[in-house]
Order: C-alpha cells, then sequence, then structure tokens
C-alpha cells in the first residue's frame, strides 16, 4: 500500500512519538560530543554517558516504531506478496493481513511482558549506573518500550483491517 496515511489523532500521536525519537537522538548525539569534548579537554568523561546513551537507544527504537508501522517501513522481503498483487490480489490482500495479525500478536506480547517489567522496575526503584557516580531510574524506557509497542500493535491491526477489507471488497481486491 503506497497510500499515506491518513491524519488522524493516532497518527498524530505515531508522528508526535517519532518526533521525540528523533529529538532523543539529536541529544544522544550532543552528549556524546560534550563527553568527547570532555574527554580530550579536561581529561575526564562525563559521568553517566555510557548508560543514558543505552537506555536512549532502545527508548528511540520503540519512540519510533509506531511511525515505522504506520508508513509500512518495516523491513521485510515482499517477493512473495508483490508477485501475487498482481496475478491474485485477494490472496496477496490475505497474506498482508496474516502478517499484520503476527505483527499485532508480537508486539501485544511485548506490552504483556514488558508492563511487568516496568511495574517491578517501578516498585523496586530499579536503576542504571553506579552509586555514588551516576545512577537514573529504568522505568521510563520500560514505560517507552510499552507505550510505542501498543502503538505498533494497534497500527498493525488497523493495517489488518485495511487488507481484509480489500481482500473481502466487491471490486476483487484490485491493488
Amino acid at each position: 500500500m503506497s497510500e499515506a496515511p491518513k491524519a488522524s489523532w493516532l497518527g498524530r500521536l505515531m508522528a508526535g512519538l517519532s518526533g521525540i525519537g528523533s529529538v532523543l537522538i539529536l541529544a544522544m548525539a550532543a552528549l556524546i560530543c560534550a563527553d568527547i569534548v570532555s574527554r580530550s579537554f579536561l581529561g575526564k568523561p562525563i559521568a553517566g554517558v555510557a548508560e543514558m546513551i543505552s537506555l536512549s537507544i532502545v527508548a528511540v527504537v520503540f519512540l519510533q516504531v509506531g511511525q515505522t508501522v504506520r508508513a509500512h517501513a518495516l523491513a521485510r522481503t515482499e517477493l512473495l506478496t508483490n508477485g501475487l498483487r498482481n496475478r491474485s490480489p485477494r490472496i496477496e490482500a490475505l497474506l498482508q493481513a496474516v502478517y499484520a495479525l503476527v505483527g499485532a500478536l508480537f508486539f501485544a506480547v511485548l506490552v504483556y511482558g514488558v508492563s511487568f517489567k516496568l511495574r517491578d522496575a517501578w516498585t523496586a526503584g530499579e536503576h542504571a549506573g553506579v552509586y555514588g557516580l551516576f545512577v537514573v531510574p529504568v522505568w521510563p524506557v520500560y514505560a517507552v518500550i510499552v507505550l510505542g509497542s501498543f502503538a505498533a500493535g494497534i497500527q498493525f491491526l488497523i493495517h489488518m483491517v485495511g487488507y481484509l477489507s480489500r481482500a473481502f471488497s466487491q471490486e476483487g481486491a484490485r491493488p
């Protein structure tokens, strides 16, 4: 499907999350540069850079995954579906619907599993880093994973409904 996603509250939310992820990438780049300058000219690193970057990378992925799904931009092989699109558009649409269902289920499992990690990190005060030098709570990253996974799962369900609609349309599911 090459059509642009419709502007909706969900689309704006996904674009907003993706934008936050992009700003976080810029902040990571600035932090890394500042750490390099500090190491080079002051002889000491900025405390916690490694921890902040490692947690931020995970956050960026999950902040941007919903928009990636929405834009049909996840990496995948389309060899089979491209061949089916012209010969049997209904089967191609059904195959795409199955793909979308599997994606939704995958992200539902992530939401379910990481929700427990989020709860435990929140209640136990789990952190990354070394006391006395630098510590940062990890629950915000788990919250971003849950939010991003939920958004991606919802988007996969929306795609699935669209593919099923196309597969069973009166026009024979023409692309």
